[in-house]
Order: C-alpha cells, then sequence, then structure tokens
C-alpha cells in the first residue's frame, strides 16, 4: 500500500486541549507558599538526585549551529545501535509520532490504547491528533484489543511495571499482524539495559511495528538538556526527522549529553551508587515512609519509589503534611513517589521523618489514618 493517505476515520486534530499538570512542579508550590518553599528538599522528580557532573563548556558552542552527527556516533557505541533521530527530549518524539502516523499508517484504527496510571503526555498527545484513547490496567490486554497504537511505558512511572521480553515480543508480533504500531517509551531503563526492547533485536533491523524511545533525563539527570532519541525502522526515519525540523537540540546540549554517553567510568559508578543509595534508603528511610503512610504497598524503581495508600484524600493529606518538614514529593491518585535521594541527603531525610513522626505522637506505635484526621 501506498503511504501519505490521510485516514478520514480519525477525528479532528484539536491542538486547544488543557495539558495535563506536570510532575511535583515545586516552582508552583514555591510561588504558593513563599520563601518557606525555597529550602524543601525536592524529591519530586524521578531524575537522579546524583547527577553527571555537567563541565563547563566552550562559549562558541553558544554561536555554531548543531550537527548530531558526533552524538549519533556515540549514541550508536552506547545503545548499541544508531539512533534515527534525535530530539529536545523524548517529550518531543512523543509529540511528532500523532502526526506522523496520522499521515503514514496504512491502517483506519484510531485507537491508541495507554496505561492508566503512567506518564499523561502520552495520551494527550494522540487525543490532540484526533486519536481515540483507551486506558489499559494491564499488559496483557493488548493482545486481547484492536489498536492502531499501543503505548507501553518500560519501566512504568509511577507504577515501576516492567514488560517481559515474551510479552514484548507477543505485542510486536500482535502489531506486525494488524498493521498496528508498539511505541517503548524507555527513559527509566538505563539501569536496566539488559532489559530494552532494543536488545531482541540485536543486529537485526528493527520491525516496522515498534518505537523506541530513550531519554538523558532520568538516569544521567539531564533533563534540562532536553535530549531524547527515537529509534525506528528505516520507512519511518525521514518523514520523522523532517517532522522535528533541522535543529531541534542546541549545539551546548548536543555537545555535553555527547560527553555524558562517553562517560563509562562516570556510568560504571553511577550503577553502583544506586544500589548501595537504594540498600539505605531501604534500610534507614523506608521503615518511616511505611509507618508515615500506613502502608507497605510499594514497588521499588532503581530511581524512585512509589507507595500506594489506601484513598487519594489520605494521600493528599499525608503529601500536604510531608511539606510541614520539608519534604515535596510526587503526589498521584492515590499514590505518592518518592525519588531515591542522594547519599548526602538521607541523613536531612531521615531527621525530618523523625520529626514528622513525633509530631504526629509519640505515644502511639502507628502514624495512621486516624492521627491525620
Amino acid at each position: 500500500m501506498s503511504a501519505g493517505v490521510m485516514h478520514s476515520a480519525k477525528t479532528a486534530v484539536n491542538l486547544a486541549l488543557t495539558p495535563p499538570k506536570h510532575g511535583g512542579d515545586l516552582a508552583y508550590w514555591q510561588r504558593k507558599v513563599g520563601n518557606e518553599a525555597l529550602n524543601w528538599l525536592d524529591l519530586s522528580s524521578a531524575c537522579n538526585r546524583e547527577p553527571w557532573p555537567v563541565p563547563s563548556i566552550a562559549p562558541e558552542l553558544w554561536m555554531n549551529l548543531p550537527d548530531q552527527t558526533a552524538l549519533l556516533d556515540e549514541g550508536e557505541r552506547y545503545f548499541s545501535r544508531r539512533p534515527s533521530a534525535v530530539g529536545a527530549g523524548s517529550q518531543h518524539i512523543i509529540e511528532s509520532l500523532p502526526p506522523l502516523l496520522r499521515e503514514y499508517q496504512e491502517t483506519d484504527n484510531s485507537t491508541v490504547c495507554v496505561p492508566r496510571i503512567g506518564y499523561q503526555e502520552h495520551a494527550f498527545a494522540w487525543k490532540k491528533w484526533g486519536y481515540d484513547v483507551v486506558y489499559y490496567d494491564d499488559l496483557a490486554e493488548l493482545v486481547t484489543l484492536d489498536w492502531a497504537v499501543a503505548v507501553v511505558i518500560h519501566p512504568n512511572n509511577p507504577t515501576g511495571e516492567w514488560a517481559t521480553s515474551e510479552m514484548l515480543s507477543t505485542l510486536i508480533a500482535h502489531a506486525e499482524k494488524t498493521g498496528g504500531c508498539l511505541v517503548v517509551d524507555e527513559a527509566f531503563i538505563d539501569p536496566c539495559p539488559e532489559r530494552s526492547v532494543l536488545r531482541l533485536y540485536q543486529d537485526a533491523p528493527l520491525s516496522e511495528a515498534v518505537f523506541v524511545l530513550r531519554s538523558v533525563g532520568k538516569f544521567f539527570g539531564l533533563a534540562g538538556a532536553r535530549v531524547g532519541f527515537a529509534f525506528c525502522a528505516p520507512r519511518w526515519q525521514l518523514a520523522l526527522k523532517n517532522l522535528m525540523g533541522p535543529w531541534p537540540v542546541s549545539t551546548a546540549s548536543l555537545h555535553l549529553v555527547c560527553l555524558a554517553l562517553a562517560d563509562v567510568s562516570w556510568q560504571a559508578q553511577a550503577l553502583q551508587a544506586l544500589q548501595v543509595r537504594q540498600t539505605a534508603f531501604v534500610e534507614r528511610i523506608m521503615p518511616k515512609f511505611n509507618t508515615i503512610f500506613d502502608s507497605q504497598d510499594s514497588v521499588l524503581n532503581p530511581l524512585f519509589i512509589t507507595w500506594y495508600l489506601d484513598s487519594e484524600e489520605y494521600a493528599a493529606k499525608v503529601f500536604e503534611m510531608l511539606h510541614h518538614v520539608g519534604i515535596h514529593t510526587r503526589l498521584g491518585d492515590g499514590w505518592i513517589r518518592v525519588a531515591l535521594p542522594a547519599l548526602a541527603e538521607m541523613d536531612a531525610l531521615n531527621s525530618a521523618l523523625i520529626r514528622l513522626l513525633k509530631t504526629a505522637g509519640s505515644q502511639t506505635q502507628g502514624f495512621s489514618r486516624g492521627q491525620l484526621a
């Protein structure tokens, strides 16, 4: 079939939708609360709290137009596959996929399946471009559904859920059979690169049914650099690059991320440090959060820990109480996510949690919902 045919099954494009609220939004709380919030320990972002150390850069990098070649070369070494495109963060690629597939995908199906809990910009991007978004709770549901696109966040933020290689292979085969596309967002996968869907292909070309997104914002802690990578089959590459434009990433960011990907010694040290920090967190900090949240229903990720609480109301109340001792977390619908602190932050966090527990009532054994009423 020929490409480039607009499918009438999609509804009209609507770029006037209200965007979803983002993350912990510390700046919002600083404006709302005032100077008090300037000193909060910000654990709302799941980016690495011990980021790659950014060096000073030559002034001429701000004068030269960007050239992606060096970063693509280094990316090929780091990912074991040459990136198909570089964008202004994986968000830029998320924004580009709906118009790309609306124009070129050879199906009249307008259904896009996204996880009910996960990065909300996925759903929002497809809605803007006239797709019908359907939410799923379990990856196994996708095998039974008919979709034009399915989004898998691997691992999911904030649920921490991983897709097995068997499930990924099954979903790719399902997409190939039905003319669909599987979008795999691997923004948090760098601490466990062996689990990437890219490893399913080794030296083989990627399936035309697969898009893989990678980011340097999480493991490297370089969210502000705004650099993301897309991996896809040759069929899509030229159109994707054209959608993103000739210079989507600044020269300075290209240079810094190239250095970060090449810094093998820092990467090895960072992986080891994550394990040390998680062990310290589990032993010293986690029991206090378990008590404060009145929940041990949690999931550990190398970069964050998410707790599920009994109700949205209770989660909101505990979120507010943590503010009283200077701790800012990520509040969701009945869940709270806490970034893995830097090792140097553990003592301050531990002391703050002890103060909160004492304030709640030192004579009681638990920090129950009743104490927050």
